[in-house]
């Protein structure tokens, strides 16, 4: 792919990083989803320590992504810290010992003070942080300020495909021209010669084809359709096109037809037809004589 990347010092980051972390932004899209976990995947198989955190939870659609489980709400840091619900003052102090090799954090009330209790006591974690941070989509630099994240030492990286992108990254990469984000990682993956599995490439193909609406969008570019040759050539399957409701089918008019006159009983038939009795015999009539 021809994409016109800062290749070598993204290089020369990546492969110094100890650890990476990819952050997304809170309520990220499926396409911005399914491209981080491709990066993460392509940098894991190329032997990177790397994670994905995102402050919201997983919507059900992202379930089929290939590592969809290993994105984390939060980031634990490397550093206990035992905070107390007491009052300061009535600390006498505070020692550690060595017990078998087991060690001991040992808190000693002042003399007369209430005693501590296990409902006072909290743990968590500090010192969260990473020597290279990926961000996809990020636009508000605020959004990186997680519980425990540590960013003084990061080298930032910022990827989006919004040319209004602030570029709060010590390095970005804002390719407004890219129908997806899985287009520009693919540019990455490509441009680094990392590690490309097939899940790697069904996480991009899913990502774009739905970015692009099953590459009918006018944002499609020959780079694009480059991106899903090579997914499809590492073998990745063509996502299923989305299931559309059935059209509704018009019954055709059918007149209603002319009623038929039911059939009278043939025993009625027959009593008319046959004339009475006294039918055929002579006629009498009677009547009044008027005198004129």
């Amino acid at each position: 792919m021809n994409k016109n990347y800062p290749f070598p010092e993204l290089k020369q980051r990546i492969e110094t990083a100890g650890k990476t972390l990819i952050i997304l932004p809170p309520k990220p899209s499926f396409d911005q989803v399914a491209a981080s976990l491709a990066l993460s995947l392509s940098l894991y198989g190329s032997n990177r320590n790397v994670s994905v955190v995102c402050s919201s939870p997983m919507m059900v659609e992202f379930n089929h992504l290939v590592g969809v489980e290993k994105i984390s709400e939060r980031i634990y840091g490397t550093d206990l810290v035992i905070s107390l619900n007491y009052s300061a003052d009535q600390i006498e102090k505070v020692s550690y010992n060595d017990d078998t090799g087991q060690p001991n954090v040992v808190i000693q009330p002042k003399t007369g003070a209430p005693a501590l209790s296990q409902e006072n006591v909290k743990f968590s974690y500090a010192g969260a942080g990473a020597d290279l941070v990926i961000t996809f989509g990020v636009k508000d630099l605020s959004l990186l300020n997680l519980p425990g994240l540590d960013l003084s030492q990061s080298f930032l990286v910022d990827i989006d495909t919004d040319a209004l992108n602030p570029q709060f990254g010590h390095l970005n990469i804002i390719d407004s021209e890219s129908a997806s984000f899985g287009e520009v990682v693919m540019g990455i993956i490509s441009g680094l010669s990392l590690s490309f599995s097939v899940d790697a490439a069904q996480n991009i193909l899913a990502g774009l084809w739905r970015a692009t609406q099953g590459l009918t969008k006018n944002t499609v570019s020959a780079d694009t359709f480059e991106t899903v040759s090579l997914c499809l050539r590492v073998g990745a399957q063509k996502p299923h096109p989305e299931s559309q409701p059935a059209p509704v089918r018009r019954e055709e008019f059918v007149p209603f037809p002319p009623k038929a006159r039911e059939p009278k009983p043939s025993s009625e038939i027959e009593v008319r037809a046959k004339p009475p009795a006294d039918w055929f015999e002579p006629k009498i009539f009677k009547g009044n004589n008027f005198n004129s």
